[in-house]
Parts: structure tokens; sequence; C-alpha cells
């Protein structure tokens, strides 16, 4: 719970959370005048608040206003896993933090240490509403239901066709590999025919390290910061140009786009089931979920994760669907995948069903907001090695393991009064014009 120096009247009304590498997190919160605060992790930038007069970049334990948007009234924020951005009410959008993929659209790689508007590809002339911030890519909806794209093109999480980065393409995947950290790999294609494997050669420890750091070597030379490639500035999706677009979230390799009708488009990497379109191959461009379409289902509400994607529809039904391994999306502790929407129940205190207003996706974990303010989880998380969440053990039986529960005491719509600091003060009961205290002493000096 944030507590104070926020200002007096003062209300949070989005926050949006970043991160997903190990001991690397940042937020940011918008508060009702437009004002945007961010804590965490400072070391790539993301937090906006620059250096420090020691030239560092410390993290921020407590909110802190980011003086770089004072002068500007923000709208819409979103943290990604290395950078951020933001809305102002006059259509512009701000990135900040690391841009080693493009992903702030500034038109290079490099990282941004203070909000910059981004004023290339276009989009200086658009006014954006909406912005989204995966997990090296960035997603911008206009007033007039365009979508605009930048960033890692890799899996078709973009949308559209775009042009390879200046730097060596194998280099890259490998790279690519390397970051995603057990997320699945991504198959190369070589014109070569394939050879048959050779015998297995001995070969000198220290010459094999000594070739590693080579290759190393030579990758980070390939780099380019100054890149032409299509991917460092925004560009619109012209597929979806016959389609308003309201909506749009950015996953760790996916996304999804939400239309004025209630109709939901998903790109990108197709591992886990997370596009629900009902199989695993991953998409270039956007692909209608036709099972929405099929169940006369209008959805208001998407949000993108690592490998999973949840959504609200309009009656208040919640859908979910990728990756189920403990519990992450609601439909059970099963360490299997569904490549469709699948509804996902919550119950209230009596056990009565509950309907949702809102969904967010996280790593390893979803949370659903029912109608009466009360939030769920959905897998676990881990604090301190201590899971906080749910595990295939917990005791539980089929029905209820890997279903989402209630977070006790925690309710959205009530707003809780800034606990006050409680201060006993001594009060003295009065005899005629004397106090007890006083009367005490006067007492002693007659004795």
């Amino acid at each position: 719970m944030l507590i104070g120096r926020i200002g007096y009247g003062i209300r949070i009304v989005q926050v949006s959370s970043g991160g997903g590498l190990v001991r690397v997190a940042h937020s940011l919160f918008l508060t009702s005048n437009g004002r945007v605060m961010s804590c965490g992790t400072g070391q790539y930038g993301a937090l906006g608040h620059g250096y420090d007069a020691a030239k560092q970049l410390p993290d921020i334990l407590r909110p802190q206003y980011i003086e770089a948007l004072s002068r500007v009234r923000v709208t819409c924020i979103s943290a990604g896993e290395l950078h951020s951005a933001a809305v102002t009410s006059d259509g512009d959008v701000y990135t900040w933090g690391d841009g080693f993929c493009g992903q702030l659209g500034h038109g290079d790689k490099r990282p941004q240490m203070l909000p910059k508007v981004v004023e290339s590809g276009g989009l200086e002339d658009e006014c954006v509403t909406v912005v989204s911030c995966g997990s090296r890519h960035t997603l911008a909806v206009t007033e007039d239901g365009e979508v605009f794209s930048w960033g890692l093109g890799h899996f078709g999480v973009l949308g559209r066709s775009f042009t390879p980065f200046e730097y060596d393409a194998d280099a890259a995947v490998v790279g690519l590999d390397d970051l995603a950290d057990g997320f699945g790999e991504l198959a190369i294609a070589h014109d070569e025919p394939a050879q048959p494997a050779a015998e297995p050669v001995e070969q000198d420890p220290e010459a094999a390290q000594r070739a590693d750091i080579q290759a190393n070597l030579d990758f980070i030379n390939n780099i380019s910061l100054d890149d032409s490639s299509n991917q460092c500035y925004p560009v619109v999706i012209e597929s979806l140009q016959t389609v308003k677009i309201v909506g749009a979230s950015s996953g760790h390799r996916h996304s999804l786009l939400l239309d004025e009708d209630g109709g939901v488009y998903a790109c990108g990497s197709g591992r886990s089931g997370c596009l629900g379109i009902g199989d695993y191959e991953s998409q270039m461009f956007p692909v209608r979920i036709s099972e929405f379409v099929d169940q006369n289902v209008r959805i208001f509400k998407i949000s993108a994760g690592a490998d999973i994607s949840m959504a609200v529809s309009t009656s208040g039904q919640a859908y979910s669907w990728g990756a189920m391994k403990g519990g992450r999306i609601g439909l059970g502790m099963e360490n299997s995948t569904t490549n469709c929407p699948c509804r996902v129940h919550i119950k209230d205190d009596n056990g009565l069903p509950l309907k949702a207003v809102d969904v967010d996706c996280g790593y390893v974990h979803s949370l659903i907001v029912g109608l009466n303010g009360t939030v769920h989880i959905c897998g676990g998380v881990g604090i301190d090695g201590a899971n906080d969440g749910q595990t295939a053990d917990d005791g539980d039986d089929a029905e209820t393991s890997g279903r989402p529960r209630a977070i006790p005491d925690f309710n959205i719509w009530h707003r809780v009064p800034e606990p006050k600091e409680y201060v006993v003060k001594q009060k003295y009961k009065k005899y005629g014009k004397y106090e007890v205290k006083g009367r005490a002493k006067m007492l002693a000096k007659k004795d």
C-alpha cells in the first residue's frame, strides 16, 4: 500500500509494473492530476529520473515524481521489461529506459535516462490514446484506431513485416535465445544442406573459453546504435487499417489488440497457445481469435503476459489461454497448455459466481478483479524463497487447486484512510487552579 507523500487529495488512478529479469523490476504510478511517479531498479534508466549528482542510476525505494514530465499532463502509462512509456493529454508519447532493441522508437538503439517524446515514423502527427510496453517492443493506438509498433520484431510481435537490424542475423538470434531464459528457442533456417555428424573431438578448455570470448566480442562489435531498420521507429500495422483498434497489450513475445466491436487480434509467438487461435504456430500478422466470434462474445479488456493471455467480456466473463503450469491462468495445476480461450470462474465470499471487470497477466501469475472490488490471484510469485501463491502440493482438491484465490482483506473499491502516527499525550486532572503535577510539587516543598 502506498502511504502518503504524494500530496493532499491526490489519488492513484493507474499503476503499471515492469521488469521480469532477475532482480530487475520497476513500477509506475499515475495520479489523478496527471503526474507520474516511479520506483524500483534504476540500472537501465526505466525510472526516468536521470543520473544523480554522482553520475549514477540509483534504485528508488519509495515512489518519486518524474520531474521531466512535470510540464505535461499524462493520461496513460506503461512499464515494460527495461523501458517505460507515457501518453499525454495532447496525444504525445514519451519513452525512456533501455533502447537496445529499438523499443524506445527514437530511430536508434540508444538508452534514454529521461523521458523523450517520440517524433519519428510519423507518430508526431498522430494523437495517441493508448500505449503498451512489452518485453522488448512497444505498441501505440491512435484516436483514429490505427496501431503503430516498434522494437524487436522477432516472433512477429510487431504484427507487420520488418527490416532486420544491421548486425548479423544468426548472432542476433543467439543473443535473443540467451535473453529468453527458458521460454523456448527460435529456429534458424540455413540454406546449406545438413551435414552428417562428425566424430567428437577433444578440445582444450582454455582454447574453447578464448573462442567464446572472441565470439562475444565480435557480436558486440557488429552492433550499431545508429540503426536504420524500421524496428527502431514507429510504423503503422497496415493489415489492421480497415479495423478501428481501441486497445493493445504487449506481452513477452506476443501482442493482443482489441477493436471497437469487441474482437481480439493476436500476433507473435504461438508457443504455449498464447495466441488463442487453436494452434501453436507463430503469426507475423494479426489474426482474429475466432472462438470469441463463434460464441458471440464481445471483449472489452485484454492482457498479454509471458506466454499467457487473458480477457474479460462485456458480460463480465473472464477468459484465459496459454501456459497452465502452476495455475498461472486459473485453469488448474496441470503442466499443459490451452490454445483456445477458456472460462475462468471467480467466486465471492459466499461461494457464489462473481463477474469480472479487469485482468492483468505477469510472468508466472495473473490477477482478476471482481465486480465487488476483490482481487483474485492465479498462480504463485514467491517472495524471498516463500511461495505466496499456489503449489502442486498445497493440499487442495482437484476442484480448487490452481483456481483463482481472493486476496484476503483487500478491496480496490474501498478507500483506506491514511495511517497517522499515534502519540500518547499526558493529561493532568485539575483541582482548583492547580494541576495534579503542580500540586504535588507544591506539597513537596512545604514538607
